[in-house]
């Protein structure tokens, strides 16, 4: 119970963070990931596009909203309890450093769910037909959440500077989003790039959302390579956290 309870206190400390700086979520979360769909409908002519491809569109962008909250987003509060002194705070109450990551990670759940559930709305109201399975989109969306997480647990705790580690997270948010063949197909990319941006996080997530969205369940072969990701990526960056900065 105790660990438990330490889990929701790490938990309502981070909520209590995003209510005060709803701003930039909805900006991160929401508004930059719809606004991405639109621009991809635009560019590809979508007026009298076939409804897989808008339902593509949508899975990039839920795709693109988890890579910007659970990186970009999850790694600058990282970054901000690391180098403001609060992560000494948290290690001194005392509070066990698994209880720490967990209700981090509890929190980026958290966050995935919001932008998910108003990413699917913005999809509704602009007439994409879909038919989610949900529970698999669950189980996709909370994988991808542990992978990217992963990534920016990582960042956040080998930076050597806020700054530093607030660009590298920035970069990868996107990165990984545009270099994957998200939002178009991978016929579209240079032939060198090709099979290496199949193979990213991102890419392997979007097809997963995808297959969801349009009322499937076979995403097995994603779900293990996101499962494999998942557990390398925060492997990492649990070991190489500094509960208490030398």
């Amino acid at each position: 119970m105790r660990r438990l309870t330490e889990i929701i206190c790490v938990f309502r400390i981070q909520l209590l963070s995003l209510r005060a700086e709803a701003g930039p979520f909805f900006l991160a979360g929401i508004l930059f990931p719809a606004s991405m769909y639109l621009f991809a409908r635009a560019v590809s002519g979508a007026q009298s596009a076939q409804d897989h491809n808008r339902v593509r569109f949508v899975a990039g962008s839920i795709v693109f909203s988890i890579s910007l909250t659970s990186i970009s987003w999850l790694g600058y509060l990282l970054l901000e309890n690391r180098f403001t002194g609060r992560l000494k705070l948290f290690a001194t109450l005392p509070l066990a450093p698994s209880s720490y990551l967990l209700g981090i990670l509890l929190f980026a759940f958290a966050q995935a769910t919001l932008a998910t559930t108003a990413l699917l709305l913005v999809g509704r109201g602009f007439g994409v037909s879909m038919r989610p399975n949900i529970p698999m989109l669950t189980l996709v969306i909370m994988i991808t959440v542990l992978c990217l997480c992963g990534l920016g647990v990582t960042i956040a705790a080998r930076a050597r500077s806020f700054t530093e580690g607030s660009l590298l997270t920035d970069a990868l948010g996107a990165g990984l989003v545009f270099l994957a063949p998200i939002y178009y197909t991978p016929e579209n990319m240079l032939p060198g790039l090709r099979t290496v941006s199949q193979l990213l996080p991102t890419a392997f997530a979007a097809r997963a959302v995808e297959t969801t969205l349009n009322g499937s369940y076979h995403v097995g072969s994603q779900l293990l390579a996101l499962c494999l990701m998942a557990a390398l990526t925060l492997g990492i960056g649990f070991r190489l956290t500094k509960w208490r900065e030398e």
